[in-house]
């Protein structure tokens, strides 16, 4: 239980940026910095080691590394791991909190038996989202967590959606300042229409994509296109970029007419299936994605899809169709091809 809990939480804190500092113990301790700050992070299995000495040490290392990185403030978590918790073990838990220190010590421990942190009062319940994996970690006891490496980027370039944002400007300025296209006639013809299906005109649903409304609409898609079409084709391959964008713009637009039952235009719906796609793959790997972690997309989403509701003229139904079939598109390309390529 002890091996499986510290070979997660290792593989964890390796993921996040975090390194293995050199000691003289055979407990690992992890550094990171931020800016000004440091962050160690220090977890032991209690009945293995006088832990209230061990802890002593890895501060007098802390005095060392704030003065070697010139830091101004280091903060030490001290986390215990242990089956059974005595009387003794709560004490040292409940440890008076000093934010005005240059080395701020917050001390949890992890209850194994009972599958729970243990925090007292004057401790805080949250820290650079430790709290929320190693819940994971209990909730989840037969999970294992791989190492990311460099390997684990499958796409060394993202040109791909670099050129789909040139194309899609191109079009823009090309049909805006054209003195012979008829930019009204031009969304008639290639827009999403009521009468698609009826009508057969299927290219509809690729060329509506490349069609915005306005400057606003297009620098919001082409900014979202960046976002989130880098970061799938960075780590997910320039394959299932382009399998998220059309198959999400494309069912987008079925969505729209399903649902809608009016012209539409805009990359909106194959972005929100990228967008989603970001969601459950930063979920899946529980990484952060060049510093986006899936709370932040989440935030990303939920404002987005709220923001077509409040606004008049959106296609809504575009947006979650989009959203839907993003999630499911990831969701097969992650099962089938991604596991496999990078446990190669």
């Amino acid at each position: 239980m002890f091996s499986k809990f510290l070979t997660n939480f290792h593989n964890y804190l390796l993921n996040n940026n975090f390194s293995i500092i050199e000691n003289n113990t055979n407990n690992n301790i992890y550094f990171k910095n931020i800016g000004s700050n440091g962050y160690i992070i220090s977890p032991i299995i209690k009945d293995n080691i006088e832990y209230e000495n061990y802890f002593n040490i890895i501060e007098q290392n802390c005095k060392y590394i704030l003065e070697k990185f010139n830091l101004s403030k280091i903060y030490l978590v001290k986390i215990l791991i242990g089956e059974n918790f005595s009387d003794k073990d709560i004490n040292f838990l409940n440890l008076e909190l000093t934010l005005e220190e240059k080395i701020v010590n917050i001390i949890w421990g992890v209850d194994l038996t009972n599958n729970k942190i243990l925090t007292e009062a004057n401790q805080p319940t949250k820290f650079l989202d430790l709290e929320k994996y190693i819940k994971n970690i209990l909730k989840n006891k037969n999970e294992t967590i791989i190492i990311k490496n460099k390997n684990d980027i499958i796409s060394k370039n993202t040109y791909l959606t670099y050129s789909l944002i040139i194309l899609i400007l191109l079009m823009h300025i090309v049909i805006s300042m054209s003195p012979v296209l008829d930019k009204n006639e031009i969304v008639y013809k290639y827009g999403i229409s009521p009468n698609l299906f009826v009508d057969k005109q299927y290219y509809r649903l690729i060329t509506f994509l490349f069609l915005h409304s306005g400057i606003t609409h297009l620098l919001s898609n082409t900014l979202s296109l960046y976002i989130f079409g880098t970061r799938i084709e960075k780590y997910l391959g320039k394959t299932a970029f382009l399998l998220i964008f059309l198959i999400g713009g494309l069912f987008s637009g079925i969505f729209s007419i399903l649902f809608t039952r009016s012209y539409s235009i805009g990359a909106s719906g194959a972005i929100f299936a990228l967008e989603s796609a970001t969601l459950y793959f930063s979920i899946k790997e529980k990484v952060k994605l060049d510093g986006l972690d899936y709370y932040t997309i989440g935030i990303f989403s939920i404002i987005g899809i709220l923001g077509s509701f409040s606004t008049p003229n959106i296609d809504n139904a575009g947006h979650i169709g989009g959203f839907l079939i993003g999630i499911i598109v990831c969701f097969i390309y992650y099962h089938i091809y991604y596991k496999k390529f990078i446990n190669k």
